[in-house]
């Protein structure tokens, strides 16, 4: 019986068969490695920020965070925004190096933001940096404020600065930021039983006090 080309062709497609599936084992190795890469660097930044928020950052975190150091490298869109965060920070404390520290702030956000462009995090970050740059009542940071309650209306970790933030620049406030701020503090106040007096507290004596009550559900007191 002829079975010798079909065993050929049966032969010749499974070499295929097999070269595109280690073609794809190889990429996807590839993949997962890039990935254990990158949340190790996240990992890290995570970790240098803590340190300076402690007053405890090392020699090797502030040459992280060295404005006039080249940045070799893209970070991942995460790490890149803590660093532009921690820039920003250590601008806050450094008068002398705050217009480099701020600039590499804006490039660190910038590149978090080309990765991801509607991020509430990101947007808060570019509002702390504005009122770094220009002052509160500025309208770069009084636009940049408003531009974080479009990308995120609703965000746990930033919520409080952002609140006291607004709060503190209320006159300034167009409608809607003011109406977001309002419904984020109402919202922050309900997340749990321990955060209602902690959230009333951050708009206590401020015309948006009255505001929040107002959306609170009467048990959640």
């Amino acid at each position: 019986m002829p079975t010798t080309a079909p065993n050929k062709r049966r032969s010749a497609a499974t070499r295929a068969v097999n070269a595109i599936a280690l073609t794809a084992l190889g990429g996807a190795l590839v993949f997962t490695l890039s990935v254990l890469r990158d949340e190790r660097r996240v990992v890290r930044m995570r970790d240098a920020s803590i340190r300076q928020a402690a007053d405890l950052a090392t020699s090797d975190d502030l040459r992280t965070l060295d404005p006039l150091a080249a940045d070799t490298d893209t970070l991942p869109a995460r790490a890149a925004l803590l660093r532009g965060v921690m820039r920003a920070r250590a601008a806050s404390g450094d008068p002398a190096h705050a217009p480099a520290l701020l600039a590499a702030a804006r490039r660190d956000i910038a590149q978090a933001q080309a990765t991801r462009p509607i991020w509430g995090e990101a947007a808060v970050a570019r509002a702390y940096i504005e009122l770094l740059d220009h002052g509160a009542e500025s309208p770069q940071a009084i636009a940049a404020l408003a531009a974080s309650y479009r990308a995120a209306p609703f965000l746990r970790d930033s919520a409080p600065w952002r609140i006291r933030f607004g709060v503190a620049v209320w006159p300034r406030l167009d409608a809607q930021t003011r109406d977001r701020l309002v419904s984020e503090t109402a919202w922050l106040a309900e997340a749990s039983g321990r955060t209602y007096a902690y959230a009333l507290g951050l708009v206590a004596g401020s015309p948006a006090e009255p505001l929040v009550r107002s959306r609170l559900s009467p048990s959640s007191s």
